[in-house]
């Protein structure tokens, strides 16, 4: 089974009829009451040797950096604030000391810097080491923003730039949480993701959710300078681990995005289209429909 099938199977499986979930399964974090003026947010992701970094060649602080930033971005796509996480690592028997003391530097790190209260956790032999974050938020019901309400015709925009993230971004980046919540001030979004998989992929997940197609202008692209130099508009596309937010605006208030949020550009790609279809339009006017996911965890 694909990713996509086994995902399906689980939350056609795993629903709830619990009045107090107000998103389950299929965004970047299940959204649960809170009180009056809020909603929890919970989400979890999980690192794995192999998979998301090498072992040999990335530091145990790089590996802890990156496991709970990469939750910090999924609370960032939802407009809240991170607030408290479970921390599960597991590892051989004979790990060294200065592996999960290391792991541990990199996740408190970033938990000082979005003040995420670390409050418990499990440790577990595992012939593969990984870590495994559970991370509960907090965001205000008026700030919500979600993957699947979007309309035909809102105006895709995405924050920095893309390509090229697995040579030292994806160890490096900082969650979007400030600059989320700034445009969700100025113009709050109709949908909005991070980009894990890669522009393409997460475009299309935000679209589908949203009922909708897209049409991305390839040359507006944000490309980085880390980029793949052999094709550098498909390595910003496909190449993933950006965590970069892409959000979705009506026309009529796109006015009001700021071209840059401190020292971060946030560039129009595209718009999202009644059609279902998944385009690529080039500046010479010619069109592409090959909008394939680079990487899928179980393909």
């Amino acid at each position: 089974m694909e990713e996509k099938q086994i995902i399906r199977w689980i939350k056609d499986h795993c629903a709830t009829k619990q009045k107090q979930v107000r998103v389950g399964i299929g965004d970047d974090a299940a959204v649960v009451e809170y009180d009056k003026e809020n909603y929890l947010l919970f989400t979890t992701d999980i690192v794995v040797d192999g998979v998301h970094f090498i072992a040999k060649t990335t530091s145990p602080y790089q590996v802890g950096r990156k496991a709970l930033s990469v939750n910090i971005s999924d609370i960032a796509a939802m407009g809240g604030t991170p607030l408290y996480a479970l921390v599960s690592i597991g590892m051989q028997q004979k790990t060294k000391a200065l592996v999960y003391e290391g792991i541990y530097k990199g996740i408190l790190e970033m938990a000082k810097i979005f003040k995420v209260g670390i409050i418990g956790g499990n440790l577990s032999r595992s012939d593969v080491l990984f870590v495994d974050i559970f991370l509960i938020g907090k965001v205000r019901k008026k700030d919500i923003v979600l993957r699947s309400t979007a309309k035909p015709d809102d105006l895709l925009f995405v924050t920095g730039t893309l390509g090229g993230a697995q040579k030292e971004k994806q160890f490096s980046f900082i969650p979007r949480i400030k600059e989320a919540k700034i445009i969700i001030k100025k113009t709050k979004p109709s949908a909005m993701i991070d980009i894990s998989d890669g522009l393409a992929s997460d475009a299309k997940k935000l679209a589908e959710a949203s009922n909708c197609g897209f049409e991305i202008e390839s040359w507006r692209i944000p490309v980085s300078k880390d980029a793949d130099v052999q094709d550098r508009i498909s390595s910003a596309l496909y190449d993933g681990e950006d965590y970069e937010l892409l959000f979705t605006v009506s026309p009529k208030i796109a006015k009001n995005i700021p071209e840059k949020i401190n020292d971060t550009q946030i560039t129009k790609i595209g718009r999202l289209t009644k059609k279902k279809t998944f385009i690529l339009k080039n500046k010479d006017g010619t069109k592409s429909k090959t909008f394939k996911e680079k990487f899928s965890h179980f393909s």
